[in-house]
């Protein structure tokens, strides 16, 4: 699905979940893959969602400890184990491959209390050319038609959905295992302006609509 630097990728991506999600919580992870990223979080309680079979099945070989469900993120069934609301839950590259990102957006708020908050990471637009280039010199893998969608449009369809965005930022200048540049892209430079601008993935962190205090 990336590049094929995409370990480099992903290591990064876990590093920034990790900074952003306290061991111990209810993590849910819609399009969890093979739940490494899940994983990784050491939550009390994770659950993973995935449309492939396949994929579910080795997220159970790889991590029996937490829970897969194999489901349609656009119609996630009802009962165990959705039946409490979760401390965080991940869209992590779902969100340019669904074909009604509002839908998934209403399905993950019956999952959510007041305090819960969505993390969301998506590829930034700015590399629609540069990945496409890349797949056609065989220096990434096909993916499906891709929603390339800006921060705007996550944030107005997140509105949509009872939500609103406390932050975004962009993250992974540099994608690919080249020592030392790697690391200096990746935790310094794209922090920066204009570098900023150039990152692989914008990061959303997003809560539900503070509802509006009435009196008794």
């Amino acid at each position: 699905k990336y590049l094929n630097g995409g370990a480099t990728y992903h290591r990064r991506l876990g590093e920034i979940y990790r900074g952003l999600v306290a061991p111990g919580l209810k993590v849910l992870e819609l399009g969890c893959g093979q739940g490494d990223l899940l994983a990784s979080l050491a939550p009390s309680l994770g659950v993973g969602v995935d449309f492939s079979t396949g994929m579910i099945q080795r997220a159970r070989q790889r991590h029996p400890e937490l829970c897969f469900v194999q489901s349609n993120v656009h119609d996630l069934p009802s009962g165990v184990p959705f039946e409490e609301p979760f401390d965080v839950i991940i869209l992590s590259d779902l969100l340019n491959d669904v074909w009604d990102v509002q839908k998934v957006f209403e399905q993950a708020r019956k999952m959510c209390s007041p305090s819960t908050r969505l993390i969301i990471n998506s590829y930034s637009r700015l590399w629609e050319l540069p990945l496409l280039v890349a797949r056609t010199l065989h220096l990434a893998r096909p993916v499906l038609y891709s929603n390339w969608l800006t921060v705007e449009d996550l944030a107005n369809l997140a509105t949509l959905a009872d939500f609103e965005v406390i932050r975004h930022w962009q993250e992974v200048l540099c994608p690919l295992p080249i020592p030392l540049l790697e690391l200096l892209c990746n935790r310094f430079l794209v922090k920066l302006w204009p570098f900023h601008l150039l990152g692989l993935t914008n990061l959303l962190l997003i809560r539900p609509q503070p509802q509006p205090w009435l009196p008794a």
